[in-house]
């Protein structure tokens, strides 16, 4: 299933469909939703699929690092690092951007790309010299829901019953947070120290997938030396603890019982 968050699914067509309780089009193995039309769908995982977001990049370049390292290059390269030991694990990863291009997409862009994909993990990943370890996140969004509400019918906007564009993320959030655990639970054991906490950070409340944030900071060591972000050692340490987790939830995730259709950006609230 995929949720297309598109001018397709603007009010206009709501007229052409308004006795239509259920619209769905079938192109190729791609499935177009239309805000408004929709109650609810019970959605999938692939299982064998991850996504990554390298934060930053193109003109955007994050935090500068040092005279040498930005931000936008520390992610990209942490990411290669995950994406190659899941590949080698039978897994196909998905990157929101490549290399340093001044085309790199916003973050509305990446989670619409990363939206299409049925993943069962979405990663996103920055960087920092503040801090100690790894800091893991999971969106600030409110409990998740359970349980569709009850008589939704479709509004002369052709918008009643979608969820926010910027709520996407509630109905996997509890997946979220179990993956966050377990992720946590690997970095502690590969002596990384961990902070975890919910993080008000882009794309994570519009992904539809279980999603966490990931910010690799500085490690400090007792008696020895500050390793940085950039040394290369340090982020393969990381990158293995992370695919390992994602290669333990890949058969643990559990999709929602339904998702509402994401109703587009300035739609309403």
């Amino acid at each position: 299933m995929t949720i297309e968050r598109s001018s397709w699914c603007g009010p206009a067509s709501v007229g052409r469909i308004v006795s239509v309780k259920l619209l769905v089009v079938f192109a190729a193995g791609i499935t177009l939703v239309c805000a408004g039309s929709l109650q609810a769908q019970t959605p999938s995982f692939n299982r064998d699929l991850v996504v990554i977001d390298p934060a930053h990049g193109g003109a955007d370049s994050g935090a500068r690092l040092n005279d040498q390292f930005s931000e936008r290059e520390v992610t990209l390269a942490v990411a290669a690092r995950v994406r190659s030991l899941l590949i080698a694990r039978g897994f196909t990863v998905v990157f929101t951007r490549q290399g340093s291009s001044d085309a790199t997409p916003t973050t509305d862009q990446r989670a619409e790309l990363a939206n299409r994909q049925h993943a069962v993990a979405c990663v996103v990943i920055h960087a920092s010299q503040s801090g100690n370890g790894v800091n893991l996140g999971t969106s600030t969004i409110g409990s998740p829901l359970a349980v569709p509400p009850a008589n939704t019918t479709v509004s002369s906007s052709g918008q009643t019953g979608a969820l926010p564009w910027d709520r996407a993320q509630e109905p996997y959030l509890a997946q979220s947070q179990r993956l966050a655990s377990q992720m946590g639970a690997a970095l502690s054991r590969s002596g990384v120290p961990l902070t975890q906490q919910r993080a008000a950070l882009k794309p994570l409340d519009n992904l539809m997938c279980p999603a966490i944030s990931i910010e690799v900071e500085a490690l400090h060591q007792t008696g020895s030396d500050t390793i940085p972000v950039w040394n290369e050692g340090y982020q393969q340490r990381v990158a293995d603890a992370v695919a390992g987790a994602l290669v333990s939830w890949r058969n643990q995730a559990q999709p929602p019982e339904y998702v509402p259709v994401p109703r587009p950006n300035g739609a309403g609230q």
